[in-house]
C-alpha cells in the first residue's frame, strides 16, 4: 500500500480488476509490445479495435527484430500473427488470420483464456485468485496514455498454483476508470517453461523471458463500424 492516504487499497484494485462489468463497450488503441530472451529483443506495434469480450481486431502496424536472441524457441508469444497474415480477427464465429495484400485468409483452432474482460482487459498472467496465488504491493500511481493508472505488481508465493511458479513478477498499471491493465511487464524464469519453450540443449540458468505491453493511444465509446470484426465478404479461405 502507498504512504498516499488518498491510495486506493490494494483488495478493491484487484476486485475491480477481476470484474467483468466495469469495462468500456468499445476500445481502440494502439499498443506496443517488446519481448526479451536470450540477449534477444522483438518489438511489435498494433492498432487494436474490441468490444469485450467477444469481438476483436488487431492489426499488425510493424514488427522488427532489434537483435537476434542467442538460442531458439519453440513458441514465441508474438503478435506477428504468423506467415504473412498481418491481421487478427476475432467474433463469435471464431479466430481467423487474414492476409490484406492476397485478401486469404485460415481459420485457427485456438482457445483463448476467457476471463470474461477479452484481449486488453484479460489479466490471465495473474490467473482468477491473483490474492491467494501472490503477495501484491501497491506501488502508487503513475501516467499511461495520457490516463491515471494504479500499479500493482505480482510476486508469487510458495504455494502458488504451477503456471504461476515461474513468474518473477508481474507489474500491471491499471486504469483508474476502467479497471483494466493499459500497461503490463513480466518476467518468467525459461527454465520452468509455459511462456516460452526452448529448443536448444543450452544450459539456461538464470535465464529469463521479459515482456512488456502499452497502450500508447486508447479511446473508448468511439462508435465502431461492425465491419472491424468481419472478414471481407470476397475473401478466400485457405487450408
Amino acid at each position: 500500500m502507498s504512504a498516499d492516504g488518498d491510495a486506493l487499497p490494494t483488495n478493491e484494485i484487484i476486485e475491480q480488476l477481476l470484474a467483468t462489468d466495469n469495462l468500456p463497450e468499445e476500445i481502440h488503441g494502439v499498443q506496443r509490445k517488446a519481448q526479451e530472451f536470450g540477449g534477444g529483443r522483438m518489438e511489435t506495434r498494433l492498432e487494436i479495435w474490441e468490444r469485450p469480450p467477444v469481438e476483436l481486431r488487431k492489426e499488425v502496424v510493424s514488427a522488427k527484430t532489434v537483435r537476434d536472441p542467442n538460442f531458439e524457441v519453440m513458441n514465441i508469444p508474438t503478435d506477428t500473427l504468423g506467415g504473412d497474415s498481418d491481421v487478427l480477427i476475432k467474433n463469435e464465429g471464431g479466430i481467423a488470420l487474414y492476409d490484406s495484400e492476397t485478401n486469404r485468409y485460415h481459420e485457427i483452432e485456438f482457445e483463448t483464456p476467457d476471463d470474461g474482460r477479452g484481449y486488453i482487459g484479460g489479466v490471465t498472467l495473474i490467473g482468477s485468485s491473483p490474492k491467494t496465488d501472490f503477495d501484491v504491493t501497491y506501488d502508487g500511481t503513475d501516467a499511461v496514455a495520457g490516463r491515471e493508472t494504479h500499479v500493482l505488481t505480482f510476486r508469487p508465493t510458495e504455494d502458488a498454483d504451477v503456471p504461476h511458479r515461474g513468474i518473477d513478477f508481474v507489474t500491471l498499471w491499471v486504469d483508474g476508470t476502467y479497471w483494466f491493465p493499459l500497461k503490463r511487464e513480466v518476467v518468467h524464469d525459461i527454465r520452468e517453461g509455459g511462456l516460452l519453450e526452448p529448443n536448444t540443449d543450452t544450459d539456461l540458468q538464470d535465464e529469463t523471458y521479459f515482456q512488456t505491453e502499452k497502450l500508447e493511444e486508447v479511446e473508448f465509446n468511439t462508435g465502431m463500424e461492425d465491419f472491424r470484426f468481419r472478414l471481407p465478404e470476397d475473401s478466400e479461405r485457405v487450408e
